[in-house]
C-alpha cells in the first residue's frame, strides 16, 4: 500500500465524487478509507553512515555519529506523529536501539507506559515493516475496511545504508508520500486524485562533489566515488508524479536535512571532531556546483557548499554538529496541529539562525544553509502557503524536574544522602515525597538539610568528589529529619507531575572536570536564611539538568547545552 492522507479540504473538494453519485454499498468503505488516511501523519527515511570500509580498508574515513543522529531524528519524527519509517544505518540499528529511544520518549508520548509495553509496540512496528509495502488501496467490498485498518498501523524497517538500499528506500519514500484510491463497484468506478503527505529525509554521513555534481555517500562508496548517489538521481526519484492526476509530487511536502559536506577536506580534524566529506583532495572546494538540482523544496544543509562540516562529542555522545544544533533548537519550540498534521511554531529562517548561533558559540567553522521556497513559513508546514503564525522566541512548555520519588510499595518516601567521598563526611540529606505523605510533609517535594555549618557547600572543593546513596523508606520508619528543620525545600506542582523529569543519581562527582551525578554549589547569606547557588546533576553523562536557587527556584533543563526554564517554588521552612 502506498502512503496516504486527506486534508479537510481535499475530503470535500471536487476531486471526490459527489455523495449522490456514490453507491450506498460503497459509502461505508469510502468512509473507512478516509478515516485511515486521516491517521497517517507522515513518512520518514532516516540514514546514518559510520563505516566506509569499501573506501578505505584502514577505516580512516569512518565516522562516529550516524546512528546517534538517526535516533535524534527519529525522536523529531515521532513527536510529529509520523507512522511509516525506513531506517538505514551502517552498522545497522537493532530493536534495542529503538526501544531505548522510545523509552526516552515515553514520559512525553506514552505517560506511564512500562518497558514491556514499549517492547511490544516496537516489536509490532518492526514486524509490519518486514512485511514490506502493500499495494494501492482498491475498494471492492465492505470487508476491505479491516484491511484498511491494519494498513494504517505504524511500521518500521531497519537496514544497512548501502547504495542499493538507499536508492530503493528513496523510491519507497517517494511512492509513500502520494497515494491513489481506486474505487470499483460493479459498473461504478472512480480513481481518486493523487495527494501528498508530509515527508522527512535525514542523512548523516559523508558527502562529496565531483564535476559540478553533489553526491551522498552510502557505506559502499569507493575511492573514486563508486556507488555514490547524485542529487540529480535523487531529485529524479522525487520528481516522479509530476504528470499524474492532481499534479502532486513527492517533493511537495518533503523536508530534507543533510548533515554532511561537499568541500574537499583541508586537513585532519583531530580526535575531538571529524569532517564529513569524501570529495577527493585537490578538488576546487570553492567552485559552485553546476546544474545541481535540490532534492526537495525544503533542504537544510550542515554547511555551505565550499565548507567542511563536523561531527563531535556533544552531550556525552558523538553527533553531527548540525544535527545536534538542529534537533535541540527545534525542541525549544512547540508543535501545533495543522489540519490532521503537526508542524512547528518555529520558522525555517529562525531554525537556521538558531542552529548557526549554537554552532558559532562552540566554534564550529561551518555555516548551515537553507534551500527552500517557503520563506518564513513554519518548519514541517504542509500544503500551500497560508501564512501560519510562527514565534521568534522559544514557546515550548519546559517541564520541571525532581529527584525520583517512586517507591515500590507505593506508601513511603525516598531518602538521599550525599557524602564527601574520601572522608565519608555527611554533606546533605534529602527527603523526597510522592503522593503519599505523613508527619507534616507535603506531596511531591524535596526537603534539603545541609551540613552543620551550612554557610558554604561546594562539591568542587573535594578532589575526590561526592557519593550519593538512595534508600526507599516507609512512613512507619523514623524520618531522617522533620520538615520544619529543612534548610530549604523544592516543590513540584502535582498537575505537572507527568511532565517532570525524574532524576536518580547514584554516581559520584569527580574533581577532574568530568562530571557524573551531582555537583552542588550552595551558600547562605549570613544575615538571613536565603540560600543561593546551583544544584547540577546528569544521568548517564547525557542530559545535564540545573537547579538555580535564589528565593524562587528555577529549574533549567540544559539538555545538550540548550537552556530552558520553568519556575517552581523554593521556600525555607
Amino acid at each position: 500500500m502506498t502512503s496516504h492522507d486527506l486534508t479537510e479540504k481535499t475530503m470535500t473538494d471536487n476531486a471526490h465524487p459527489a455523495p449522490s453519485t456514490i453507491p450506498d454499498d460503497v459509502k461505508p468503505v469510502l468512509a473507512a478509507t478516509r478515516e485511515l488516511l486521516a491517521r497517517i501523519r507522515g513518512v520518514a527515511l532516516l540514514i546514518g553512515v559510520e563505516s566506509y570500509r569499501d573506501h578505505d580498508e584502514e577505516g580512516g574515513k569512518d565516522l562516529l555519529a550516524g546512528r546517534n543522529d538517526v535516533l535524534a531524528y527519529w525522536k523529531v519524527c515521532r513527536r510529529l506523529g509520523y507512522t511509516h519509517f525506513r531506517v538505514l544505518t551502517t552498522p545497522a540499528l537493532d530493536a534495542e536501539d529503538l526501544i531505548r529511544a522510545e523509552r526516552e520518549l515515553s514520559p512525553e508520548l506514552h505517560p506511564g507506559e512500562d518497558e514491556a509495553e514499549t517492547r511490544r509496540r516496537v516489536g509490532e512496528w518492526l514486524s509490519r515493516g518486514r512485511q514490506g509495502p502493500g499495494a494501492s488501496i482498491e475498494l471492492h467490498d465492505v470487508a476491505m475496511s479491516s484491511r484498511i485498518e491494519d494498513a494504517g498501523a505504524p511500521s518500521v524497517l531497519l537496514g544497512e545504508a548501502t547504495s542499493l538500499q538507499l536508492k530503493e528506500s528513496a523510491r519507497w519514500l517517494a511512492s509513500s508520500l502520494v497515494f491513489t484510491v481506486k474505487l470499483e463497484w460493479e459498473q461504478w468506478r472512480r480513481r481518486e486524485e493523487l495527494m501528498a503527505l508530509p515527508g522527512f529525509l535525514a542523512y548523516s554521513g559523508h558527502g562529496a562533489q565531483k564535476d559540478g555534481e553533489l553526491f551522498l555517500c552510502p557505506s559502499n562508496t569507493g575511492p573514486a566515488l563508486e556507488n555514490a548517489i547524485s542529487f540529480s538521481e535523487l531529485r529524479a526519484i522525487f520528481d516522479e508524479g509530476e504528470d499524474l492526476p492532481g499534479g502532486k509530487r513527492p517533493a511537495d511536502n518533503l523536508t530534507v536535512v543533510l548533515d554532511c559536506c561537499f568541500a574537499a577536506a583541508s586537513g585532519p580534524a583531530g580526535n575531538a571532531q571529524r569532517g564529513t566529506s569524501l570529495t577527493p583532495a585537490g578538488s576546487p572546494a570553492a567552485k559552485e556546483p553546476a546544474r545541481t538540482p535540490e532534492i526537495a523544496r525544503s533542504v537544510f544543509c550542515a554547511s555551505g557548499r565550499d565548507e567542511q562540516s563536523y561531527q563531535a562529542m556533544l552531550g556525552g555522545h558523538w553527533h553531527g554538529a548540525f544535527t545536534w544544533a538542529f534537533t535541540v533548537a527545534l525542541e525549544q519550540w512547540k508543535l501545533q496541529q495543522q489540519g490532521q498534521f503537526m508542524r512547528s511554531t518555529m520558522s525555517h529562517a529562525e531554525l537556521l539562525f538558531r542552529a548557526r548561533t549554537l554552532l558559532s558559540a562552540l566554534s564550529f567553522r561551518q555555516h548551515p544553509i537553507l534551500v527552500d521556497e517557503l520563506g518564513n513559513l513554519p518548519v514541517f508546514h504542509h500544503g500551500a502557503a497560508a501564512g501560519e503564525a510562527t514565534s521568534s522566541e522559544p514557546d515550548a512548555r519546559r517541564p520541571g524536574g525532581q529527584l525520583d520519588p517512586s517507591v515500590r510499595n507505593g506508601n513511603g518516601f525516598v531518602y538521599y544522602e550525599m557524602r564527601e567521598r574520601s572522608t565519608n563526611d555527611l554533606l546533605a540529606r534529602i527527603v523526597v515525597t510522592n503522593d503519599r505523605v505523613n508527619g507534616g510533609f507535603t506531596r511531591y517535594t524535596e526537603y534539603w538539610k545541609l551540613n552543620s555549618t551550612g554557610l558554604r557547600f561546594n562539591s568542587d572543593d573535594w578532589q575526590n568528589g561526592i557519593t550519593v546513596t538512595r534508600q526507599e523508606m516507609r512512613w512507619s520508619d523514623p524520618v531522617p529529619f522533620q520538615p520544619g528543620s529543612a534548610d530549604f525545600r523544592c516543590n513540584v506542582k502535582n498537575q505537572q507531575w507527568r511532565l517532570t523529569r525524574h532524576l536518580d543519581p547514584y554516581q559520584m562527582i569527580t574533581g577532574n572536570g568530568i562530571s557524573y551525578g551531582f555537583r552542588v554549589n550552595l551558600s547562605r547569606q549570613t544575615t538571613g536564611a536565603r540560600w543561593t547557588g546551583t544544584l547540577w546533576w546528569s544521568r548517564s553523562s547525557d542530559a545535564k539538568d540545573v537547579f538555580a536557587l535564589s528565593g524562587i527556584m528555577t529549574w533549567t533543563d540544559m539538555k545538550d547545552q540548550v537552556t530552558s526554564s520553568c519556575s517552581v517554588p523554593m521556600t525555607s521552612p
